[in-house]
């Protein structure tokens, strides 16, 4: 039985015209990204849903068990909201994420993010160029406006805009549901039936506990879920 993919493509397409639209409507002030040792140059964020009382920051913090709500932004972005209507999940964090001309996302991993925990994230771009190289588990992802994409955020990934325009792609961070997994399943990303292969039997305890060191940075359900998966698969 094959592992599941590390990333691939959706079989639905989105209208990049009405994406920028929409992203037009939107523009205000861009918030820098929470995360500061992770980057260069200018990677920011409009956030369109987000936990309650966390409306001011673009940290994704997502959890089954915290309360979201729609900010008034997204009111106005009647396409966007098609957009999310077409992805049957629960939604934690939606995000409009920028990076500029000549910045830098410095490689890391991502690791609350996990389908098996329950939880992952979906990229559409809106605007990209040919010299953006975004890399995750070692392979170039050829990702082009209006597709929408899926990546296993907890392996390595790291992104570089060479070009002379920005990248912004729509982030939103969903909870796994039936509906994702049928379309994982059609898309070639997971065999039918597939079960989770536990990647802890690989790193040793001084790996885990830098994984843990990086999890406490976070917020969210799936931080403090990880957190304890990994607590306990160390020895004692």
């Amino acid at each position: 039985m094959m592992a599941m993919k590390s990333s691939g493509k959706l079989s639905f397409n989105f209208d990049q015209h009405l994406l920028l639209k929409d992203l037009n409507k939107a523009e205000s002030d861009w918030i820098g990204h929470f995360n500061t040792d992770y980057y260069s140059g200018d990677w920011s964020g409009i956030q369109l849903r987000a936990p309650k009382n966390e409306s001011n920051s673009i940290s994704p913090s997502h959890s089954s068990n915290k309360e979201y709500k729609n900010l008034p932004v997204l009111n106005s972005l009647e396409y966007i909201r098609e957009v999310l209507e077409t992805i049957e999940t629960p939604k934690d964090s939606i995000r409009f994420l920028k990076l500029a001309s000549g910045s830098e996302i410095k490689p890391h991993k991502d690791f609350d993010l996990i389908f098996w925990d329950g939880f992952v994230r979906l990229h559409v771009p809106i605007l990209t160029n040919d010299k953006v190289k975004f890399i995750l588990d070692g392979e170039l992802l050829n990702m082009q406006p209006g597709e929408c994409w899926f990546g296993d955020f907890s392996k390595t990934h790291s992104v570089i805009n060479e070009g002379s325009s920005d990248r912004i792609h729509l982030v939103i961070d969903c909870q796994v549901n039936d509906w994702l997994r049928g379309q994982f399943e059609a898309c070639g990303i997971l065999e039918k039936e597939e079960q989770a292969l536990d990647p802890l039997i690989f790193h040793n305890d001084e790996l885990k506990r830098m994984m843990i060191q990086e999890l406490e940075r976070m917020e969210g359900e799936g931080a403090k879920l990880a957190i304890e998966k990994i607590k306990n698969s160390i020895r004692q």
